[in-house]
């Protein structure tokens, strides 16, 4: 899959304000999570962005870290 069909299948993006919002956090945690490399984003310019499918992968691997599935 090349850039443009990646965009094309995902083309949802959130910014910083909207992830703060989904997390109930403030601003400036997004950001820092962000520059840790614990929140997946990239910045344009001096804004950060984030797509969806990438916080919702994290949140899945967050969930399964903290409760594995037992075979």
């Amino acid at each position: 899959m090349n850039h443009q069909e990646s965009l094309a299948a995902d083309p949802k993006f959130f910014n910083v304000s909207e992830v703060a919002s989904i997390f109930r956090c403030d601003p400036e945690t997004v950001k820092r999570q962000a520059r840790s490399g614990r929140l997946p984003g990239f910045k344009f310019g001096k804004s950060w962005f984030f797509r969806w499918q990438d916080i919702n992968s994290m949140i899945d691997t967050a969930i399964n870290a903290a409760h594995p599935v037992q075979a």
